[in-house]
Parts: structure tokens; sequence; C-alpha cells
């Protein structure tokens, strides 16, 4: 990109902890990948890039909170389930705290134990999913509408860029999409500083 038209761009759509440079990176990869005719088109690009990073900044974010409260979720059920004589103290914390943080690590054996205990309740993933959404509705509730309030702003971008050169939006929202998806995966390890167990989790979570 012309030193010259990214000065005109203004700065970056990023938060702190976000890498700048990657972001350079991406504004310039999209633009070489759909080649702006002139300043309009730069302009008109650097807000689709731009949104299309806070939709998958929000996806992220959203990700990230199910795991959290699918946590707290397992720790609220097996309280519920577990006999109070079954119940060990242990400083402040109690075995159903010591099970849900070691599933939530992906540790096998704790995994299969609350599974059983799940199981004998006749309860199942399913029901930690709607303890999970049920206590962080709103949580989830704003993140949805948010992301929906950045993708319809970037439709409305894209319909501009569609009336002023026929074919380009296409080309535009392929290229935005494939670059930044791939590329903020990455980013996002640091960004939201998931432990190697939630990995895991979400890997099981998915099979």
């Amino acid at each position: 990109m012309p030193e010259h038209v990214r000065a005109l761009l203004g700065p970056s759509w990023i938060i702190d902890g976000e890498d700048s440079d990657l972001y350079e990176q991406l504004l310039a990869g999209v633009g070489a990948a759909v080649q702006p005719f002139d300043l309009i088109d730069w302009l008109l690009l650097k807000d689709v890039v731009a949104l299309t990073w806070e939709i998958q900044r929000t996806r992220r974010q959203r990700e990230s909170l199910m795991r959290m409260a699918r946590r707290a979720a397992v720790e609220t059920i097996l309280l519920s389930i577990l006999p109070q004589e079954g119940i060990r103290l242990t400083g402040a914390s109690t075995e159903a705290s010591r099970l849900a943080s070691d599933w939530f690590s992906g540790d096998r054996k704790a995994t299969k134990r609350v599974d059983e205990l799940l199981d004998q309740a006749g309860l199942s993933s399913a029901d930690v999913t709607a303890q999970s959404l049920s206590t962080r509705a709103q949580e989830f509730d704003r993140l949805d509408r948010q992301n929906e309030l950045h993708e319809r702003r970037r439709d409305a971008l894209l319909q501009q860029i569609e009336r002023r050169r026929s074919g380009w939006a296409k080309e535009v929202r392929r290229a935005s999409d494939e670059i930044v998806d791939a590329e903020f995966k990455e980013s996002a390890r640091d960004v939201l500083a998931e432990p190697s167990g939630e990995r895991l989790l979400s890997v099981r979570d998915d099979e």
C-alpha cells in the first residue's frame, strides 16, 4: 500500500493487546488481493476489513465466554448432585470445584467422573450447555447483538462497493473473510490467552 494512501486512511480499528502490525498486513493483503483503484476504494476496503476483524473478535469472545460459563456450570451442577458427605473441603475448595477445574483442564479421569455423575443424575452435556447459557444470557445476548450490528454495517458497505463497481463486492468479501479469519486465529491465541486445557476441551466438544 502506498504510504500516502495509508496516511489518509486514519488509525486502525484495534484494541489493546492486539497486533497493529498484523492488522496492517491484513489490510495490505486484502488490498493486494482485490486491487483497489483509488482512495475511495481504499477507504471502503479499510472499513470492510475493520468490520470483518470486529466480527471475528466478537466470535472469539463468545467462544471464550462459553468455555468459562461451561466450567462454572459444571461446578454448579456437581454441587447439586454430589452427596454432602462426599464433598471434602480442601482449603477453600470443594470436591465439586476440584472436579470442575480438572474437567475444564481436560483431565481424562475428571472428565470420566463428571460424565458418570451427570449420567447418574439423568443429565448430559446438553444440560451443562443450557446452564451455561442461562447464567450468562445477558452477556451472550450483548455479543450476539454486537455481531449482528457489525454484519449489517459490513453488508451495507459491500452493497455500496457493488454499486461502485459491479462484481467487486464479492471479491472483497471473499478476500477479507479468508485472510482475516486465517490470521485472526493466530493472533487470538495471545489476545484471549486460552489455557491448553481449554483447547483440549474445545476439541472434545466438537467431536
